[in-house]
Order: C-alpha cells, then sequence, then structure tokens
C-alpha cells in the first residue's frame, strides 16, 4: 500500500478504539465510503436535515431524528442528501461490551445495517447522551474514557427502550406517553381527561385505546403503579403507613391498606413483617 493509500484508509477507519466520537453540521458534501466496512461498531444520529446511507442494491434516507447503526465489516456509503442540502449529525464508533451486544439487534433495512426513529422524550435524552459521550471522548480527565463509554451505553439503552421487536413498543406511541406519565409519578392526581388531552385523544377514544393495549383501564393501570410504589416504600423505607398512603397517591391508610391486600394478599403491615423475616416474594400475586 501507498502512502498515500494508507493515509486515505487511516481517514475512512478509524483507529481500533473502544469509542471515538464526533459531531458534523453543515451544508457542504458530508461523506464516507468503507466498501470493506470497518473493524467497529458505527452509530449515526441524524438531528437534522438529511442524509443518503447506500448499500449493494440500494439506498434510504436518514431524516431527523434517525438512527443507523451498522454492523463491523459491513460495506457502507453514506453522505448528505444534496438535494436537501443540509446535514446536522452524531456519530460513534465503538467496540460494544459482549453483554451489550443484544442491545444492537436494531431493525434491519440492508445486512448489517439497521435503523430506528425516535420522537420526544426519547430524542432529547439520547442527544443529550451522545453529547456527553461526545464531550468526554475529547476531555483530558482521568476517566474520560469510561465516562464517555458510559454516556454511550445509555444512549444505546435508550435506543433499545423503542425498539419494536419488544411487544411493548409496538404500542401506539400516545399511549406508551400515558404508561410513562403514570409510571413516573404515580401518587400524583391524574384524571382520564387530563392523560387523554396530553396525548392529544378524545377522553373514550383513549379510554378504548389504553385498555385495548395494556389490558386494562387507565386508573387501573394507575392503581398498579401506585400499589408497587407502595411496596417499595414498605420494602425500602421506614415510612409510617400514613406517609406512604400520600406518597403513593392513596386517599387514606385505610384505603391503602384495602387495596394492598387484595392485590397482594397481605396488609402492608403483615407485608412488611415478612421482609422483615425475611420472607420477600411470597405475595399471592405477582409484582405489576
Amino acid at each position: 500500500m501507498s502512502k498515500s493509500s494508507a493515509t486515505a484508509a487511516a481517514h475512512l477507519i478509524p483507529p481500533t478504539r473502544l469509542l471515538v466520537t464526533g459531531f458534523q453540521e453543515g451544508t457542504r458534501r458530508i461523506s464516507a465510503r468503507r466498501p470493506a466496512g470497518t473493524n467497529d461498531w458505527l452509530l449515526v444520529y441524524t438531528e437534522a436535515g438529511q442524509a443518503v446511507f447506500r448499500f449493494p442494491g440500494g439506498a434510504i434516507t436518514a431524516c431527523a431524528d434517525d438512527a443507523v447503526l451498522i454492523r463491523p465489516g459491513t460495506p457502507h456509503d453514506y453522505g448528505i442528501d444534496e438535494r436537501h442540502g443540509y446535514w446536522r449529525n452524531w456519530w460513534a464508533h465503538f467496540l460494544p461490551r459482549p453483554d451489550c451486544l443484544d442491545w444492537l439487534q436494531w431493525p434491519a433495512f440492508a445486512p448489517g445495517m439497521m435503523r430506528l426513529h425516535f420522537a420526544p422524550p426519547q430524542r432529547e435524552q439520547i442527544l443529550a447522551a451522545l453529547a456527553l459521550a461526545d464531550g468526554e471522548s475529547h476531555a483530558t480527565g482521568r476517566r474520560r474514557g469510561e465516562l464517555a463509554v458510559n454516556a454511550l451505553e445509555r444512549a444505546l439503552l435508550l435506543c433499545d427502550s423503542v425498539n419494536p421487536r419488544y411487544g411493548e413498543n409496538r404500542r401506539d406511541p400516545r399511549i406508551r406517553k400515558a404508561m410513562g406519565l403514570l409510571c413516573r409519578k404515580p401518587g400524583e392526581h391524574v384524571t382520564v381527561g387530563g392523560l387523554a388531552r396530553e396525548c392529544g385523544l378524545s377522553r373514550s377514544r383513549f379510554a378504548e385505546l389504553f385498555r385495548q393495549q395494556t389490558g386494562v383501564p387507565p386508573l387501573a393501570f394507575l392503581e398498579q403503579q401506585r400499589l408497587r410504589l407502595a411496596r417499595e416504600l414498605l420494602e425500602h423505607t421506614a415510612s409510617t403507613l400514613e406517609e406512604i398512603a400520600e406518597k403513593a397517591g392513596f386517599s387514606s391508610p385505610f384505603y391503602l391498606s384495602l387495596r394492598f391486600k387484595k392485590h397482594y394478599g397481605l396488609s402492608p403491615r403483615a407485608y412488611r413483617q415478612r421482609i422483615a423475616s425475611g420472607g420477600a416474594g411470597q405475595s399471592r400475586q405477582s409484582n405489576p
């Protein structure tokens, strides 16, 4: 190989490191062509604009909030979509830990090439993680490499959380949004009408769609999350029953006890006693 060829190859294929990251934005040609692929995985997240990813036998357009993942050794040729004329993206070449490979089974559009599309709140969270990974990988701190990998792994986990290969991710995104709201703050006062407005649906359509996709009405799902929170507080804190009822959104300690016993087969006090005696996990029903 000539010196010029070696220089070109080095430019096309980053050195084999645990993580190499970058950010690109422009209106002129941004591209990379690698007929033999790379020795590592490549993630390219389009934040704005458009790009074209070519592969043997075809091409796809990546638009805003599309992420493309390319396996090692996969020939590819990608760049700015010149018909659009602008592309802003974050990229990362990385070598995943073996136990992370399961996170990288995205829907494929060509052999070795996969794509996911994101919407809020995952979009903001993934972009923040990629920006942090890039910042840490170019920092000078002693643990910059580990911090960069940690941020990238967070981004990959967030990507995996919307992977449609999992049944829950095939739900309507509006119902996933409602479920997320109910899971994050189960102790807050909510109404079916309020959730429907958050999701851009009528009350009746929201209630029908939620039941279809989760198997339970919205307020029954909310009660499951409240009972889960109450159980965790019983297991891991010394909070009184009155404090737990308030934090978990129950109107009174009596009502909490009533619903808890119906769901778990034990009163909250009996459940806490069982935990203290080492008998956790023996309640009647499975965890919500």
